[in-house]
């Protein structure tokens, strides 16, 4: 039972406690103390003890907080100049190993200078406590009740520390869905050949992917899994439906079912995306706002019988970034839908609820792969 009331501090405005590159694990300690101090309530006080002589079986610092009644948390605390959710595991695994040396009471806690989204997620799935120096802090625990959370950056501010490349463009973008449309284990020139991009494009892609952790190769650096789930979100941090393509906005007067008989009929290249395209999968309610990809919006809006408007639309018109929008689509319905990964994108970088439709789409995918991955 907690002697202490248990503090909770929710998400913040991005802050940054220092405004230079952390070169060294001893300025990240430095700052991951000052970091933590400035979180804590009052009249709790903090001891961060380092280890001098790198003693290889010590941890890099241990971190002491205690609350106003004398109760006491001692953290394990591993620190790292550059992280990556791939190299965490062996951090990790090196923490369990002091903790436990350390006896029942010690905590793991990480620090480092920049911590990646995708790596909180696996700290936090740990149970691991960490402070970045970007202002990026969670820090839990049960005796004293304690648990601060805290928003850095979301984005790498020094990217020298890591290779991080972004999934823009359109060959990352055909990458990305390649890897995720089709079944794992494959090589990379097989795969580069499906996806009609380079092979070195593909690499670049899938040395990302390894470095969040989503993806592992075999011992000839084929992919041999991949967690396609974490791959279409980590592609949405750089993809957006309404702004990596030319978006035109209409009316249909008459409604979106009359839309829909329209398209069903068209013989035409079209693929429908976002919600008019996810209630073909996993409905969750009506579809104010239709979304289709086309060649020509023009051609198309004729075609439909579309009014062009500023405001009060019910039709998106989108010519698209790539041509990879149009392939492995499916028909349902009697609706051309682009293929279930792209949908899902399109919907997890989309306004209002489109991204919690985004995210049960991929509970869809998750219960259904055979309908829809190769």
């Amino acid at each position: 039972m907690f002697h202490e009331t248990v503090l909770f501090l929710g998400q913040r405005e991005k802050w940054s406690p220092v405004a230079t590159n952390p070169i060294t694990e001893a300025q990240i300690l430095r700052t991951a103390e000052d970091s933590i101090r400035r979180a804590l309530p009052d009249q709790w006080e903090l001891e961060l003890a380092r280890n001098p002589g790198r003693n290889e079986s010590q941890p890099d610092a241990v971190l002491e907080l205690t609350s106003p009644g004398g109760e006491r948390a001692t953290f394990a605390v591993e620190a790292k100049r550059s992280l990556t959710a791939a190299t965490l595991v062996a951090s990790l695994d090196q923490l369990a190993t002091y903790t436990s040396d350390a006896g029942a009471t010690a905590l793991p806690l990480v620090a480092a200078g920049y911590l990646s989204p995708r790596s909180q997620e696996v700290l936090v799935d740990r149970g691991v406590s960490f402070v970045d120096s970007t202002g990026n802090l969670r820090l839990s625990a049960a005796s004293p009740g304690l648990f601060i959370s805290l928003v850095g950056a979301t984005k790498d501010p020094w990217p020298g520390n890591q290779p991080l490349r972004s999934l823009r463009g359109r060959g990352a973008s055909r990458a990305v869905r390649a890897l995720v449309d089709f079944r794992p284990p494959y090589g990379v020139r097989e795969l580069a050949t499906r996806a009609q991009v380079s092979p070195a494009t593909l690499s670049r892609v899938i040395d990302l992917f390894e470095r969040d952790g989503v993806l592992t190769r075999d011992a000839r650096g084929g992919v041999e899994e991949l967690d396609w789930a974490s791959a279409l979100r980590r592609w949405s941090q750089d993809y957006e439906v309404r702004r990596s393509n030319s978006v035109t906005s209409y009316l249909d007067p008459r409604g979106l079912p009359a839309l829909a008989n329209n398209l069903s009929g068209a013989n035409w290249r079209y693929a429908t995306t976002s919600s008019l395209a996810a209630q073909r999968f996993a409905p969750i309610a009506p579809t104010r706002t239709a979304v289709v990809y086309v060649d020509d919006t023009l051609q198309a809006a004729d075609l439909l019988k579309l009014r062009p408007v500023d405001t009060g639309a019910n039709v998106l018109l989108v010519e698209p970034f790539d041509r990879v929008v149009f392939e492995r689509t499916l028909l349902r319905d009697g609706l051309t839908t682009a293929a279930p990964t792209q949908v899902a994108v399109d919907l997890l970088t989309g306004p209002g609820r489109e991204p919690s439709e985004g995210e049960e789409l991929i509970e869809w995918m998750r219960e259904n792969a055979d309908v829809w991955r190769s």
